[in-house]
């Protein structure tokens, strides 16, 4: 890799400042949870609202960012774990397609009803920056129609 290839992939990896951004920045995926990190641009005119939707949509990513961080990490913990208890050491502890879908089946078994108050509450917060948003672009039409 050429080290112009390389410069451009190290600066895809720093987030840039909100300040310093004129639309929103979308990164490359987090190594630990797999999601794409936001870096909202600030407007110079944003209105009360504006910031109020802006900190609270921060406010959810970092959530979803923490959740799938941890449920990430442990679910790589366990499939280590059932690799190394499972899998043949003399080729490099694979298993069998159907041993694997036993414990992809055994993980959501037992991760059920975290998932199913993960998925609520994703709802939830979801509703209320729908309603947010709404009310922004109300309120956008409006000063629109004044003037």
């Amino acid at each position: 890799m050429s080290r112009a290839a390389q410069k451009c992939l190290k600066g895809l990896s720093v987030k840039p400042l909100p300040s310093s951004i004129l639309t929103d920045y979308i990164g490359p995926p987090d190594k630990e949870s797999n999601l794409r990190p936001y870096v909202r641009c600030i407007p110079n005119n944003e209105t009360s609202l504006q910031k109020r939707l802006r900190e609270n949509r921060n406010l959810v990513e970092q959530w979803n960012q923490d959740f799938w961080s941890r449920h990430n990490k442990r679910f790589y913990e366990e499939k280590t774990t059932f690799l190394k208890s499972n899998g043949d050491p003399e080729k490099n502890f694979e298993v069998s397609a159907d041993k694997m879908s036993e414990f992809y089946k055994d993980f959501l078994d037992k991760n059920h009803k975290i998932h199913f108050l993960y998925n609520i509450s994703w709802y939830l917060k979801n509703f209320e920056l729908l309603c947010l948003a709404g009310q922004v672009n109300v309120h956008n039409l409006w000063l629109k129609l004044k003037r």
